[in-house]
């Protein structure tokens, strides 16, 4: 099994400039003024996402070894996806607005954000979208596996990695139907583009298809991930990482043998061995 140390060391080395990214969006979303609608809800898509990897930072190192190398390795992919995603947008929005001053949208780029953009914005906040549901499953399931970690699988937890199974679903589906409506946007957006080879790539064409593309990337990662977290969801999976939270708990405690207790002592005791003092009868 990898190290613990360096499974988290990894997913943390990554979420730390997603963050950065995302709040990098958020600050020149939050300069807009009298922004249009599709602009609003993006912003909130930004929120959540934010939340949802501040909330990753508190995985613990233990919980990272028990959900194992796979979902550690698909994690970093999932974030680095939304890292880029939020890289790209950022500077298709600086592009958009570059003729808006202090954050008042000038009326070309007013047209162009909220008419000509909508489309790219709204797979912008689809993408955000899947990202929080992924990173929330994973905080959830960290969270199981940490309430186990010392205890033995109750009827109480029985119910609540039933209900985790049931979150993990609930976001596959939805991951799925994103899928699908993606791929028909790609294929009507491919067609279109094949039909203007001769009078030369328009720009806009071009850069929104990149960010379809790099959508649906992000959506197949995610969709790996949830389908490991599916995987470690399960009662089976649970019991055993209860079992390997429990490995290493029991050791020596404190222990006196002076005068009066010659001889074999035996006994096991949680804690760490601390002021042991071993003596005998001298006579």
């Amino acid at each position: 099994m990898a190290d613990p140390l360096s499974i988290a060391a990894a997913v943390v080395g990554i979420t730390a400039p997603a963050l950065e990214g995302v709040r990098l969006l958020l600050n020149d979303l939050q300069q807009l003024k009298d922004a249009p609608k599709t602009v609003g809800r993006l912003l909130e898509d930004v929120h959540s996402v934010d939340a949802a990897l501040s909330l990753l930072q508190s995985v613990e190192n233990r919980e990272w070894q028990l959900l194992g190398s796979d979902v550690s390795k698909e994690s970093e992919r999932t974030i680095s996806s939304c890292t880029q995603a939020c890289s790209l947008f950022r500077t298709d929005l600086q592009r958009w607005t570059r003729h808006s001053e202090d954050g008042k949208l000038a009326w070309q780029d007013r047209a162009k954000v909220g008419l000509l953009k909508q489309g790219q914005i709204k797979a912008m906040s689809e993408q955000l979208q899947t990202c929080k549901l992924t990173v929330n499953s994973i905080v959830s399931i960290a969270n199981l596996y940490s309430s186990v970690r010392h205890s033995h699988i109750t009827e109480d937890i029985k119910k609540t990695i039933s209900e985790k199974q049931e979150e993990v679903k609930s976001a596959i589906t939805a991951t799925d139907r994103q899928l699908i409506v993606l791929d028909n946007k790609l294929e009507e957006l491919g067609l279109s583009s094949d039909d203007e080879v001769a009078v030369g790539p328009d720009e806009d064409k071009v850069k929104a298809l990149q960010q379809f593309e790099e959508e649906r990337k992000a959506i197949v990662a995610s969709r790996r991930l949830l389908d490991e977290l599916l995987s470690r969801a399960q009662e089976e999976a649970v019991a055993k990482a209860a079992a390997k939270g429990q490995v290493g708990s029991t050791t020596v405690g404190s222990v006196t043998f002076g005068n009066q207790n010659s001889g074999l002592q035996t006994g096991v005791i949680n804690g760490g061995v601390h002021g042991a003092m071993f003596g005998g009868n001298r006579d």
